[in-house]
């Protein structure tokens, strides 16, 4: 028997969710993740979240020999506003895991960048969009995080079109002077390994790209990623208006 502070609330992602009615057997890996982590039992109430802002109570009807869920209720959550992260490739094997954190922490569009000192490597799409998932059962979100093929620097700033755009750079000013508020989208340029060249930063400040100093010290490229995120984040939620949490 498991205790009340045992049976953690299951949470889980069914991109269906919409065209599923109200009664229907769910199937696959969030199946044996209900099944196997969060050891859900029948009559027990589950959150399910379609990732594009429709998140339900569903309750568990069956386990065996199908997991059998039905709608309770649903609610939809407007789309947050934009935090978008144009990031260089950090270095070894680190790109997983600042993927996944930036989810939990609401980044809404993470865009991985081409540039003269560092290339994302290939075939991580697949394992990208299940850490964004397990972001968005983490962070119990309405809305998972976009993860957009990698492109040149120059063809991510065009894309762009958030007004509040920072630099990572430590001899910036200071970020905690310059945060973008509740309702301001924003997006972030964040530097490979060994940093962007002379001429990929004066493109970036040609954009409207302003350089924000992070900490008192230079940091990884995931490290400042993270310290973006943490800090939109806190700004956001201070006010509720994230729009992500469900």
């Amino acid at each position: 028997m498991r205790s009340a502070a045992e049976a953690a609330p299951g949470f889980i992602h069914v991109p269906a969710l919409r065209t599923l009615g109200s009664r229907f057997t769910l199937e696959g890996e969030e199946a044996r993740y209900l099944a196997r982590v969060v050891r859900a039992r029948e009559r027990e109430q589950v959150t399910a979240s379609d990732g594009a802002g429709l998140v339900a109570t569903l309750r568990i009807e069956q386990l065996k020999p199908a997991l059998v869920l039905a709608l309770e209720s649903a609610r939809e959550h407007p789309r947050p506003i934009s935090a978008r992260l144009l990031c260089g490739a950090p270095e070894g094997e680190r790109g997983d895991w600042l993927v996944e954190k930036l989810g939990e922490l609401g980044v809404t569009d993470f865009q991985p960048v081409e540039s003269d000192r560092g290339r994302w490597p290939a075939g991580r799409d697949e394992r990208w969009e299940r850490l964004a998932v397990a972001a968005l059962r983490q962070s119990r979100s309405a809305w998972r995080m976009a993860i957009h093929p990698a492109t040149g620097l120059i063809d991510a700033m065009a894309a762009a079109r958030e007004p509040v755009r920072w630099l990572a750079d430590p001899e910036g000013e200071a970020a905690s002077a310059r945060s973008p508020g509740a309702d301001s989208a924003a997006v972030a340029a964040i530097g490979p390994g060994s940093g962007f060249t002379e001429p990929e930063r004066k493109a970036l400040r040609g954009s409207g790209f302003e350089p924000v100093r992070l900490a008192a010290s230079r940091l990884r490229t995931e490290t400042a990623a993270l310290a973006v995120a943490a800090l939109w984040a806190a700004s956001r939620s201070a006010d509720g208006k994230s729009g992500a949490q469900a």
